[in-house]
């Protein structure tokens, strides 16, 4: 009986040991999917840009007073090449003004595209609103000294890439425009915040750098669920990322260090994903949750002495919020774990990373990421001949 008991338990030990193995092979998979659905926007992101060519200084650009369009008619003293059978294209124009709006289109259904401006203007630098989903594209502006760099209202399906705003009152705008996609931008230097999507849920926020924005945050997402918020840089602003009313939104891959605040703030945003982020060196939490923010995952994240002279790096203030992945009992790295036993959390939860990571070369974004890489260079080959092919039937 004895001998059949410790099979018995040798089996279920097996057994356990296969599942875990297999959970933590599923974990790796799902994350290399999602990197690799960003790493293929990156490309196509990356080839528009090349495309568009190299960012032109002002002193290169042709002087042009302040565009506004409110019909598809106004559109017809520009070329074409807009995408979608050749609408129009809005490009090289150098708009410093005392006027209002530095460009501003409302209400069109054409396809277009505004590249390599750079505005200074008074309220807003370029001001979309109100435009067929999918039919705008914003790429390599400049904007700089407006009270709005780039705001985008009710045009839901936007390409947004590779723009700089800076000294502005507000960065980047998304406003009531879903499923949009801002990448590649430098937002630093404004009052507000770097990017921000209002309304704008399901939308990806993916490799823009946001330093140096004041009073709310480097990024910000507010009543935005369902995005996603990858390989960003944020720091030295009040917060990295904020979120408000984004729940079902994922956060992975991202550097958030030297903020005044905390790295990121979550507040009314559950069912969230938040992994392999570094935040360092913040002066408050590394990670900071309401009393609203309930049932999100917090794994793989690296924490560097955030908060330093408190008790935690990261403060739990909702329910059911877990800090370890369970499926393969790993968690967070944490700088000041004592490397025994769990971490303990600050905040009303009374929270615990039951696994806390003892190594942060080993579980480090990069080092994490090397498989990943290993296995994009097997596929990436074969993205590009099938970008290319695209690119090729259409010319």
């Amino acid at each position: 009986m004895f001998l059949e008991e410790s099979i018995a338990q040798d089996i279920y030990s097996i057994k356990s040991l296969i599942k875990c193995d297999l959970m933590k092979k599923k974990t790796i998979l799902l994350l290399f999917l999602l990197i690799l659905s960003i790493y293929v926007l990156n490309i196509n992101v990356q080839i528009t840009a090349e495309e568009n060519n190299n960012k032109t200084t002002s002193l290169e650009l042709t002087p042009h007073d302040p565009i506004e369009i409110r019909h598809d008619s106004d559109f017809e003293v520009f070329s074409g090449t807009g995408t979608e059978e050749d609408p129009y294209l809005i490009e090289g124009y150098n708009i410093t003004s005392t006027s209002l709006n530095g460009i501003y289109i409302n209400g069109t259904t054409k396809y277009f595209i505004v590249r390599n401006c750079y505005i200074d203007a008074v309220k807003y630098g370029i001001y979309i609103y109100n435009v067929t989903d999918g039919t705008a594209t914003v790429i390599n502006n400049t904007c700089s000294d407006n009270v709005e760099g780039i705001l985008l209202h009710k045009s839901g399906g936007s390409i947004v890439v590779n723009n700089i705003c800076r000294n502005n009152y507000y960065g980047l705008c998304l406003w009531f425009s879903g499923s949009s996609t801002v990448a590649n931008n430098t937002c630093h230097s404004n009052y507000h915040y770097g990017i921000m999507l209002s309304f704008s849920g399901s939308s990806t926020v993916a490799n823009n750098t946001c330093n140096t924005n004041i009073n709310w945050g480097g990024i910000v997402l507010e009543e935005s669920g369902s995005s996603t918020i990858a390989n960003n840089t944020c720091s030295n602003n009040r917060r990295g990322f904020y979120l408000s009313g984004s729940g079902s939104s994922t956060i992975i891959n991202n550097t958030c260090n030297n903020n005044s605040d905390d790295g990121i703030y979550l507040a009314f945003s559950a069912f969230c994903v938040i992994t392999y982020n570094l935040l360092q060196e913040n002066e408050k939490y590394g990670v900071y949750l309401r009393s609203d923010s309930d049932n999100s995952l917090f794994h793989h994240n690296a924490f560097v002495d955030n908060n330093l002279g408190g008790t935690s790096q990261a403060c739990d203030n909702g329910t059911n919020n877990f800090w370890y992945d369970s499926s393969i009992n790993e968690g967070n790295f944490w700088s000041d774990w004592s490397g025994r036993g769990s971490y303990s959390i600050d905040g009303s939860a009374s929270s615990e990373d039951l696994y806390p990571l003892d190594e942060l070369d080993e579980y480090s974004v990069e080092s994490q990421l090397n498989f990943t890489f290993t296995l994009l260079m097997l596929v990436v080959p074969l993205i590009l001949t099938r970008i290319i092919s695209k690119k090729t039937k259409k010319e």
